[in-house]
């Protein structure tokens, strides 16, 4: 079907959060992959007490088969596990020590074709990006590419040269998109313009109900009618027209520009 990479440019709230809140209201069959050499974040947060079976090596454990049998097809579907009950969502959980890391390089182009071939859509959580262990193969290969970054003159500051780089490094069907956590005083107009990259939606700071995703807190009596659920709803159907069309937006290709800040912004 399609595949969906989210990524961080560097200390940047709330990817995995964003990966697993779209995951959890998606329409369709959706893996969430966990392809962050930094390691995991689901299992020990949100799953942590909603584990009812062995959950397996994840992602150490396809990079280990593929290891094994460099000609065989890598065996995805042996190491997913359920999220929700009726099957619908399922989670590949990334590695848990970073120094394992090393082992996954060689599996990411054997990866990608798998992710690309899926039946049911695929959110690969790639956390930070712009190091020597980022992914590439994962991004060449997406439909679309989603920086999760704050509304913050750093955060910003950051993604400007990642996005130029990115823009580089994928090709065309792709997208690159940017989901802004309103954690600051500048707003994602801003944010839009300066990086020259699409704003695809706008989350709410949001700590109680994001903690539900990220830390397994128990939710609220209104957390699926919440403003972040809605938000995280909206984004993924644009998401979905996105890799459907395989057009990006016209405003999405050039190179970001200096970065300023909003007016009435800190500095």
């Amino acid at each position: 079907m399609a595949l969906c990479c989210l990524i961080s440019s560097g200390g940047s709230p709330g990817v995995t959060t964003t990966a697993l809140g779209l995951a959890l209201t998606w329409p369709g069959r959706v893996l969430l992959a966990e392809c962050d050499p930094m390691g995991r974040g689901v299992l020990p947060g949100f799953m942590a007490d909603r584990i009812r079976e062995p959950t397996g090596p994840g992602l150490l454990g396809v990079a280990m088969a593929a290891e094994a049998d460099p000609r065989a097809a890598v065996p995805l579907e042996e190491y997913v596990m359920p999220i929700a009950d009726d099957g619908r969502v399922e989670l590949l959980h990334g590695v848990r020590d970073p120094r394992h890391g090393v082992r996954l390089a060689p599996l990411w182009p054997r990866l990608a074709e798998v992710l690309v071939e899926r039946d049911g859509d695929v959110l690969a959580d790639l956390g930070r990006v712009g190091g020597t262990d980022t992914p590439e193969d994962l991004l060449k290969a997406a439909h679309l590419v989603v920086m999760v970054l704050g509304s913050t003159l750093p955060q910003v500051d950051a993604a400007a040269p990642r996005l130029d780089a990115l823009k580089e490094l994928v090709t065309d069907p792709a997208a690159i998109g940017l989901c802004v956590i309103r954690e600051g005083s500048y707003r994602a107009s801003e944010a839009e313009r300066v990086l020259h990259t699409p704003v695809l939606a706008e989350l709410p700071c949001s700590p109680v109900d994001a903690a539900v995703l990220s830390d397994g807190a128990r939710p609220r009596l209104t957390f699926k009618s919440s403003l972040l659920v809605r938000s995280l709803d909206g984004l993924g159907r644009r998401i979905r027209t996105l890799m459907a069309t395989g057009s990006p937006d016209d405003h999405a290709t050039g190179s970001p520009g200096p970065v300023a800040p909003a007016a009435g912004g800190r500095r």
